[in-house]
């Protein structure tokens, strides 16, 4: 039986997506604290819109979106490079972050569309 080896690139890679997701992830956790220590009562209601009504819902119908999309995803095994992968939690979570990835996709392009005509 030969053993499949991966290429010499490929831990330098998964390295540097683990550094940027955690750039990622800390430069995120800066930005609310500043945002929120920056808040005043102005900021509330802003050309008639109810900023925090919005943002709010935004962040509701994101982890809504994800959750239906893990439940909606498929636990069937899948066979890459000849391996076989049969654990059903990682298969939906790769199902779920491409059904929302494309789910915004779709959405960023909807507004783009409607806010060009809406003018």
């Amino acid at each position: 039986m030969t053993s499949i080896v991966s290429p010499i690139v490929a831990d330098i890679m998964l390295w540097l997506m683990y550094i940027t997701l955690a750039v990622a992830i800390g430069v995120t956790l800066l930005s609310v604290v500043k945002r929120l220590r920056l808040r005043t009562k102005d900021d509330e209601i802003i050309n008639g819109v109810p900023q925090k009504r919005v943002a709010r819902t935004v962040a509701v119908a994101f982890v809504a979106c994800l959750v239906i999309t893990f439940l909606t995803g498929s636990s069937n095994p899948v066979t890459t490079n000849g391996q076989l992968f049969t654990d059903t939690f990682w298969l939906k979570v790769t199902d779920m972050f491409i059904y929302t990835t494309i789910i915004l996709i779709i959405g960023c392009f909807v507004g783009v569309v409607v806010s060009r005509f809406r003018n």
